[in-house]
């Protein structure tokens, strides 16, 4: 599964559908409209054509044991078992995708079959272009399909969906990938200073204080601080988690409505905190003129103790930190500032969207195609060494036409990894699940750099340990809106947010008194946010 930073989600690879055989811009292919699906073979005779949108393949990566974007166990699967062939109605460079299918989307000639992201998903349902699927998916999709594409509580689904018809089949994700959901400590700092784990929030700001006032990296000067982020403050999150504040989320308010978390109560509690470390030296001063780069840089330069990420961020980027300064992190879960369990935000729905042009006559080739590749992609030993991740670590699921991960996948191997570990009997593990588990067995005989991360990640006291916690106890909250946008926030939305920001940072820094969040709500109901959320109200009632 990809480990994409969140800043990073809205890449190439997102609108990415893998290469085929042939370039040929024809639509149709071998004569559909007198293509049967044969019940005895279990394939269609003759075979159908759906046409593709591709991104050219990087040469470097493009082989894969032996396979390539053109050959591969992919097309043979959905050619030989399905009698579904490819081709490419364009070949593009994967930076000129998205443009090139929103220009392709606008003039309304399109691939029979896409993956789109949600403005895409949304101009296409609204042009008329996308085939509606509710009908061919209730009597298509295998159980196995209907189970695995409600594994995220059915978000990814119901966010596929469009005044209650189905457009799209979705690549689904863990709800948990979302950034800043684990609190990641020092722990060599903690031995340093002879400081306890933190159990609560107010442990966690003890510790914060001694991170910048004890010298917790041994070289005698004050120059370490407990935590810092970019200017945008994405990499707080995690922090006004801690205080009920969701200040870039459409959250419920105690009334039961919806509202915008950057204009409430909690946000600004969450702010009096933040000026307050501000003024106590815990954040690095300069933080207001940091880019992305910078607070990265503060991390690998080992000045910062605490911070908040993704639950895979040991990987990257807290992992060239412990490679190369000796850093140890532990995941701690987000903890509330009222002494109890915070509620995080979970990602909103598929990063990707699969579409099927309305007017294709075998709409569920679709339906089919997802089939298989659950089957094969999450089927017995020999199926997904073979379609899904090899010995070697490659991965031929990338060669796939469709990608809809399993969601959760993750949580899974931790807690068959915990069960083995207690002497459960487990079954069969998955190869990727054997060796992970294998990493944490050796860890924990005998910790080396080889198995740290997989520990982090999958051991007893890990990351993905931590979502599960979450998703057991009820912490995850959800968007209360995921469209692109209202007619009014699509002219004013990008104003609001510089003046949310600016005003966020003007308190943290000191530059203006904790009261100025009361003027920032008002001006900004006063500028367009009360409007906008008349218009999210209106459309997520009209959307049910």
């Amino acid at each position: 599964m990809n480990r994409l930073f969140v800043s990073a989600i809205i890449a190439a690879s997102l609108f990415t559908l893998t290469a085929c055989s042939g370039s040929s811009t024809k639509s149709g292919g071998d004569n559909n409209s007198q293509s049967n699906w044969n019940e005895t073979a279990g394939k269609y005779e003759p075979n159908i054509t759906l046409t593709v949108g591709t991104a050219e393949a990087d040469p470097a990566s493009e082989r894969i044991a032996g396979q390539t974007q053109e050959d591969n166990v992919w097309i043979d699967a959905y050619r030989d078992e399905l009698g579904i062939k490819f081709e490419d109605m364009f070949v593009v460079s994967s930076s000129q995708l998205e443009e090139k299918l929103n220009l392709q989307i606008a003039s309304g000639q399109i691939p029979d079959l896409m993956a789109v992201n949600r403005k895409q998903f949304e101009m296409l349902v609204k042009s008329g272009l996308a085939a509606d699927l509710t009908e061919v998916y209730e009597k298509y999709a295998s159980e196995k399909t209907k189970k695995f594409l409600v594994a995220d509580s059915g978000i990814s689904m119901e966010m596929s969906k469009i005044n209650g018809a189905l457009y799209a089949l979705p690549a689904t994700q863990g709800y948990l990938e979302s950034a800043g959901v684990i609190t990641w400590v020092r722990k060599d700092w903690l031995d340093k200073l002879k400081l306890e784990v933190p159990k609560n929030f107010d442990d966690l700001y003890n510790v914060m204080k001694a991170f910048t006032n004890g010298d917790p990296d041994g070289n005698g000067l004050k120059d370490t601080y407990a935590f810092t982020t970019s200017n945008t403050l994405d990499e707080l999150l995690g922090l006004f988690d801690s205080f009920g504040s969701h200040p870039k989320s459409w959250v419920k308010n105690a009334n039961g409505e919806i509202v915008y978390g950057g204009t409430q109560p909690e946000t600004k509690a969450a702010l009096a905190f933040l000026s307050k470390a501000f003024k106590e030296g815990l954040i690095n001063r300069e933080f207001g003129a940091n880019d992305w780069n910078q607070f990265i840089k503060a991390i690998d330069s080992s000045k910062v103790g605490v911070t908040w990420l993704p639950w895979y961020a040991i990987d990257w980027p807290l992992g060239a930190s412990h490679r190369e300064m000796g850093a140890e992190w532990i995941p701690l879960k987000i903890f509330g500032a009222d002494g109890g369990d915070a509620k995080v935000m979970g990602v909103a729905g598929p990063d990707t969207y699969y579409v099927i042009r309305k007017g294709y006559e075998h709409p569920e080739a679709l339906v089919r195609m997802f089939n298989i590749w659950f089957e094969k992609a999450y089927g017995d030993k020999e199926s997904i060494l073979k379609y899904h991740k090899n010995e070697k670590g490659e991965m031929p699921a990338n060669f796939s036409k469709i990608k809809p991960w399993l969601a959760h996948e993750d949580i899974g191997y931790h807690l068959n990894i915990q069960d083995k570990l207690a002497g459960k009997d487990v079954g069969e593990m998955s190869p990727s699940n054997e060796m992970y588990y294998e990493s944490v067995m050796r860890y924990m005989k005998n910790p080396s750099e080889d198995d740290y991360t997989n520990y982090k990640m999958y051991g007893p006291d890990s990351a993905s340990g931590i979502l599960n916690y979450y998703m057991k106890n009820n912490l995850v909250l959800q968007e209360e809106y995921y469209s692109t946008g209202t007619e009014t926030m699509k002219k004013k939305w990008g104003v609001l947010e510089t003046k949310k920001i600016e005003a966020f940072v003007k308190i943290i820094m000191g530059a203006a008194p904790i009261e100025a969040f009361d003027d920032f709500a008002k001006d900004w109901d006063a500028s367009g946010g009360q409007q906008i959320i008349k218009e999210v109200r209106e459309s997520v009632q009209q959307n049910k």
